[in-house]
C-alpha cells in the first residue's frame, strides 16, 4: 500500500476498474478480490463498497464471494468483513475487522462498515454484537499493540474502543469482560476508563485476574503505589504466581528499589527455580546492583541450556545496553581520533580529505588510529616523528607469527595484504546493523565470517574498507570517521573465533592468532582481540581459566605502561577485564579502581561530579 493519499486513491481506483472488468466478464471471485484490494489501498473509497453491495445482491451467501483459503491478503479480509456485516453476520465481520486492524493498525479500516463517516453511530452496531466474541476480538487487537500504543494509532482505532465501551456498559457485572477490555483502553490512552473498568471488575469478583488487570491499568495511569497494592492483593489470592512476582519485581526495579525487587524474585525462584522470566530478571537485577559479570554469565549459561526461553535474550540485552564491549564498541580516544571528530563536527572531514594538513603529535599513537586518520585525511602529514616514551608502543609484548603492523621509524605500515572484495562484502553484511546487543549475540553473528581465511580477516583490520553502504553507518562515519575502523577490527576478531572452530581450543589456529594480536604492538587490535577472547569465554565455559589468564596478563602490562605514559586502550581493556568470566578478584578490583579514577578525572576536567 502506498503512503501518499493521492497515490492510494489512484491505486484504489485502478483496482476498482479491474474489479468492474472482471465483473463484466462474469468472474465474480476476481471482481471481489480487486474490490478488496481497492479498500486496502483506500478504505474511504465508497465506490468499492458499493461494488461489493452490487455483487452481494446477486448471491444467496455473500461470504461465498470472498472465501478465506490459503494465503489471505488484507484486502480479502476487509472485503469479507464488509460483506458479512451487510448480511447480518456481525460477530464474524467484527472479528475480521479486528484482525485487519491488528495487522496494520494505522489505517481507518473501521470506515468500511463499523464507523462509516456520516453513517449510523458505533453504539448501534456494537449493541448487536456478542459480548464474548467482541471481547475476544478486541483482546486480539489489544495484544497486537505496544503498551502504550503509538499516539497516532488512537484516531484510527477509536471506533474499536467505542465498541469496548458499549460492551462494558451492557455488561457491568462481567468481571472477565471488564478486565479484558481494559487492555485496549489503557493502550489507547484511556487510562481513567481502564482503571474504572478494572475497579468495577474487582468489586464484582475479588479474583486474582481482576487484581492483576487492575494493576496493569494503574501502572499505565502512573499510579504506581496503587498498582503495587493491587498486585500484592493478587498474590494473596494466588501465592504461587511467579509471573506476577516477576512483574512486581520489575516495577520495583524501575523505581530504584532493587533490593526489594530481588527479594521478590527470590521468593518466586523458591517456587520455580527455573522460571523462564524470573531467573533472567534476577540475573539482570543482581548485575545492575553490584556489577558482577558472573550474574550475566550465569544467565548466558542458563540460556544455552534453555534456548527456548527468549526472555533471557531480552534481559541480557537490557543489562549490556550502552556498556563498553558488552553491548557496544568503545569509541577511540587518541588525540588524532579526537581531532578527526572535531573536524567532522565542523563539517570539514569530507571537504579537507584531500587538503594538505600538517600535524604535530606529542607522542606516537596506536597504528590503527593513525591509519584511520590517514584514510580520512589523505593529505595528512606529520611535522616530525613523535616521541616514543617507554615502554615503546612499537615493541610487541611477546613474539608471535601473526602481526598487523611493521614499523619504519615512527611510521606503521600494514604487514598483511589488503582483503579481497568478497571479504569486504562479508564484513559489510555482518556489520550493517551495528554491534550485537550482548556477547552471546556477538558470537553467533560472527559465524557468517567463518569462511574467511585468517589472512583476509587480518587484511580487513590493517586495510579497513569504507563503512557499509547503509544510511546510518554513513552518518556515523561523517560524525566520527574513526569509529567504523574501530568497529571493523572488532568484527574481524570475532570472525577469527570461528576459524577452524572444530579444532580444540588449546593449540588451535584461532587462539594463536588472537593471542598474537593481544600481545602484539599496542593497538586497537589488542583490545579487539581481547574482546573476542572474552566473547569466546562466554560461549565456552571450558576455556574460561585460559582466557582470564590471557586478559589479566595483557591488562597488567597495560597498567604498568600506564604508570609511565598515556595508554589509550587501558580503559577499554579494564572494561573487558570486568566482562571476562572467572576473572581473578584482585585484577578485577584493579580494573574497577582504574575506571573509577578515570571517571573522576574526566568529571573534574568537565567541572562535573563523577557519575
Amino acid at each position: 500500500m502506498s503512503e501518499g493519499v493521492g497515490e492510494a486513491r489512484t491505486e484504489a481506483e485502478g483496482e476498482l476498474a479491474l474489479a468492474r472488468v472482471a465483473l463484466d466478464g462474469g468472474d465474480v471471485t476476481h471482481a471481489a478480490s480487486h474490490a478488496g484490494n481497492a479498500i486496502a489501498s483506500d478504505p474511504g473509497l465508497r465506490a468499492a463498497y458499493a461494488l461489493l453491495d452490487e455483487m452481494a445482491a446477486g448471491t444467496a451467501d455473500a461470504g461465498d464471494l470472498v472465501p478465506m483459503r490459503g494465503r489471505v491478503y488484507i484486502g480479502t479480509v476487509l472485503a469479507r468483513s464488509y460483506l458479512l456485516a451487510g448480511a447480518g453476520a456481525l460477530d464474524e465481520a467484527f472479528a475480521l475487522l479486528c484482525q485487519a486492524a491488528a495487522t496494520i493498525p494505522g489505517r481507518p479500516w473501521a470506515e468500511g462498515w463499523l464507523a462509516v463517516p456520516g453513517g449510523p453511530p458505533v453504539p448501534d452496531v456494537a449493541s448487536r454484537l456478542s459480548a464474548d466474541r467482541a471481547a475476544q476480538a478486541l483482546q486480539h487487537l489489544a495484544l497486537s499493540l505496544t503498551d502504550p500504543a503509538e499516539e497516532e494509532l488512537r484516531e484510527p482505532l477509536a471506533p474499536f474502543l467505542d465498541v469496548a465501551r458499549v460492551v462494558v456498559t451492557l455488561n457491568q457485572e462481567r468481571s472477565d469482560l471488564l478486565g479484558t477490555l481494559s487492555a485496549l483502553a489503557r493502550r489507547l490512552g484511556s487510562h481513567d476508563e481502564a482503571v474504572a473498568w478494572c475497579q468495577r471488575a474487582e468489586e464484582a469478583d475479588a479474583s486474582y485476574d481482576a487484581a492483576v488487570m487492575l494493576g496493569y491499568a494503574l501502572r499505565s495511569a502512573g499510579r504506581l503505589d496503587e498498582m503495587h497494592a493491587a498486585w500484592l492483593r493478587a498474590l494473596e489470592r494466588q501465592p504461587g504466581a511467579v509471573d506476577l512476582r516477576t512483574d512486581i519485581a520489575e516495577a520495583l526495579a524501575r523505581r530504584g528499589r532493587l533490593d526489594e525487587a530481588i527479594a521478590m524474585l527470590d521468593e518466586g525462584l523458591a517456587i520455580d527455580p527455573g522460571h523462564e522470566k524470573a531467573f533472567p530478571a534476577a540475573c539482570e537485577m543482581r548485575y545492575a546492583r553490584d556489577g558482577d559479570i558472573a550474574h550475566l554469565v550465569a544467565l548466558a549459561d542458563w540460556w544455552r541450556e534453555h534456548p527456548e526461553h527468549a526472555y533471557a535474550a531480552v534481559m541480557l540485552a537490557k543489562a549490556c545496553h550502552g556498556r563498553r564491549w558488552l553491548g557496544m564498541v568503545p569509541p577511540p580516544t587518541e588525540a588524532i581520533s579526537n581531532l578527526l571528530r572535531n573536524i567532522a563536527a565542523d563539517g570539514g572531514v569530507a571537504k579537507t580529505s584531500d587538503t594538505s594538513l600538517t600535524l604535530t603529535l606529542s607522542a606516537l599513537e596506536v597504528p590503527s588510529a593513525m591509519a584511520a586518520a590517514k584514510a580520512a585525511l589523505r593529505g595528512l602529514d606529520l611535522a616530525q616523528d613523535p616521541a616514543t616514551p617507554d615502554p615503546d608502543i612499537r615493541v610487541p609484548l611477546a613474539g608471535g607469527r601473526y602481526r598487523l603492523w611493521s614499523y619504519a621509524g615512527a611510521t606503521a605500515v600494514p604487514a598483511v595484504p589488503p582483503p579481497p572484495a568478497a571479504a569486504v562484502a562479508a564484513l559489510h553484511a555482518v556489520a550493517a546493523d551495528g554491534y550485537p546487543p550482548h556477547p552471546v549475540a556477538a558470537y553467533d553473528a560472527a559465524v557468517s565470517l567463518a569462511g574467511l581465511p585468517v589472512a583476509e580477516l587480518l587484511g580487513l583490520m590493517a586495510h579497513v574498507p569504507p563503512p557499509p553502504p547503509v544510511p546510518w553507518w554513513q552518518r556515523m562515519h561523517d560524525a566520527s570517521p574513526v569509529y567504523w575502523p574501530r568497529s571493523a577490527q572488532a568484527w574481524a576478531c570475532l570472525g577469527l573465533l570461528h576459524h577452524q572452530a572444530d579444532e580444540p581450543w588449546d593449540g588451535s589456529a584461532r587462539r594463536a592468532v588472537l593471542v598474537d594480536l593481544l600481545l602484539g604492538v599496542e593497538d586497537w587490535a589488542a583490545d579487539a582481540a581481547m574482546n573476542a577472547l572474552v566473547v569466546a569465554a562466554w560461549a565456552a565455559p571450558a576455556i574460561r581459566p585460559d582466557v582470564a589468564g590471557l586478559v589479566a596478563e595483557r591488562f597488567l602490562a597495560g597498567v604498568q605502561a600506564y604508570q609511565q605514559r598515556e595508554v589509550t586502550i587501558i580503559e577499554p581493556m579494564a572494561h573487558l577485564v570486568l566482562a571476562a568470566p572467572g576473572m581473578h578478584g584482585d585484577v578485577a578490583a584493579l580494573a574497577r579502581d582504574l575506571l573509577a579514577r578515570a571517571a573522576a578525572e574526566n568529571a573534574a576536567a568537565e567541572g562535573q561530579a563523577p557519575a
